[in-house]
């Protein structure tokens, strides 16, 4: 097998497994992972109850850019292959009504929305209570830049979609927003 054929098959059993893990899962997560829960660390509590700010300077709208760029760009690519025009929305680019490859991944997925950096991907108008929660996700990618993906994808393998302390904290704050409307 050359190297190129190995390469892609990494690539190919890698993203299958972690499409497998992305899945929602609507049903009450099992005994385990409450017990795994209750037995997390302090700083990863925290994290899940954690809605991070806007960024209220031009400097800090700059470095906050910056930081999820790397992010972004992979949200640009999958805006691109919505097939809609983006519109501006809190400082992110916001691809509502998905079409093409785009929405048919979220749709396969079973997901209604899906954020990278600075660009939320939707299959439809996002509600104002999704909004604030994909909204939270780009704000998570501002403050861990080109971290937040690998540790995203760390949490989500230890804790599963609904539990992963970034999802648990973008549920709380689309609850939030709801609640305070």
């Amino acid at each position: 097998m050359n190297r190129k054929t190995l390469v892609a098959t990494a690539l190919a059993a890698t993203a299958s497994v972690l499409l497998w893990r992305l899945r929602p899962d609507s049903s009450p997560p099992a005994q385990p992972r409450r017990t795994l829960i209750e037995r997390e660390p302090r700083l990863i509590t925290r994290l899940a109850a954690w809605e991070p700010a806007a960024p209220n300077s031009g400097l800090g709208r700059l470095v906050c850019y910056l930081s999820a760029a790397p992010v972004t760009a992979g949200g640009l690519v999958l805006g691109a292959l919505s097939g809609r025009t983006p519109r501006i929305n809190d400082g992110v680019l916001v691809f509502a009504n998905a079409r093409g490859l785009a929405g048919w991944m979220l749709r396969r997925r079973g997901f209604t929305a899906a954020t990278l950096g600075h660009a939320i991907i939707a299959s439809s108008e996002p509600s104002a209570q999704l909004l604030r929660h994909e909204l939270t996700h780009a704000r998570q990618a501002e403050r861990f830049g080109p971290l937040f993906a690998p540790l995203y994808i760390a949490a989500l393998i230890i804790y599963g979609y609904r539990q992963n302390p970034f999802e648990r904290a973008a549920y709380l704050a689309g609850e939030r927003h709801t609640t305070a409307m």
